[in-house]
């Protein structure tokens, strides 16, 4: 085989693994939630880290054929992977996407146990069965035909990682804008207690809705809402409630519900921009 024609299976491989993990994580969270709630990062039907999974799996434990030594060695490669992502995440951009903290049996937050078993039987299933099909199916391409296929989605991959990275671009900056906004107001009601702590307190929270209003219209781009709803244990290094209180703004917003005269245009937005957040019809 040509090296060619072995990246591009390969690129393939990473593929597949990437549309299966998303729908996975999508179809979970319809299940969690009751509602479709795009789960990639990327703008596209991907998760790479499942395709990067899949392929330290395939690469690492090549000669592994004994199920239960397949399914133990996978979840370990699995977790791995998924601990190091979510460090390297955490200390480049100062935001952890998720959190098992509540979970039992979990390593610091980043991976744990349930993860382990559905990795661990996932990369089975991949390793044993899904694998050998699909490279008998691409096998019977013609050198042609394999690099159209392949050609094409890298360059749809090129152009969505490329959209995706420009509207991703400083979001921890602007959380970080948003979160000193909010904790001005907050020290600038302590530093007014002479006034009635009731009217002080309402005062406060109008003025705080207000500026979280305006900064999830205008501060924030769709693709920063979006990742906001993609992933609900998504917090701030910086400032563990800030995304939370952005997220109730998105709600109230899009809900109307609005006390602080926000104008209608901004929950327009919000829904134009946030259009992976509607639930499915």
């Amino acid at each position: 085989m040509q090296v060619l024609e072995f990246l591009e299976q390969l690129f393939l491989t990473w593929a597949l693994y990437s549309c299966i993990g998303w729908i996975w994580e999508t179809g979970l969270s319809i299940v969690v939630r009751h509602r479709f709630v795009d789960r990639g990062v990327l703008i596209g039907p991907l998760c790479p880290i499942y395709g990067f999974g899949a392929l330290l799996v395939l690469f690492l434990l090549n000669d592994v054929t004994n199920p239960i030594a397949l399914f133990l060695s996978s979840g370990v490669v699995a977790c791995t992977l998924e601990y190091i992502s979510s460090y390297v995440i955490e200390k480049l951009h100062h935001i952890r996407l998720w959190d098992y903290t509540n979970k039992p049996f979990n390593i610091n937050g980043r991976v744990y146990l349930n993860g382990f078993i559905a990795f661990g039987a996932g990369a089975t299933l991949v390793k044993l069965f899904v694998q050998p099909w699909f490279m008998g199916v691409v096998g019977q391409w013609t050198p042609l035909a394999l690099h159209v296929v392949s050609g094409a989605i890298a360059v749809l991959l090129m152009v969505d990682a490329t959209l995706t990275a420009a509207y991703s671009w400083s979001f921890d900056t602007k959380l970080k804008r948003i979160s000193e906004d909010v904790n001005a107001l907050h020290a600038e009601q302590v530093a007014n207690l002479d006034e009635k702590v009731v009217t002080a307190s309402e005062r406060f929270e109008e003025r705080r809705r207000t500026v979280l209003d305006s900064h999830v219209a205008h501060t924030l781009n769709w693709q920063q809402r979006r990742l906001m709803q993609a992933f609900p244990a998504m917090r701030s290094m910086r400032d563990n409630t800030i995304i939370d209180q952005l997220r109730e703004s998105m709600e109230r917003l899009r809900s109307g519900r609005r006390t602080n005269g926000t104008r209608h245009g901004d929950a327009d937005a919000v829904d134009a921009g946030a259009r992976a957040d509607k639930p499915a019809e």
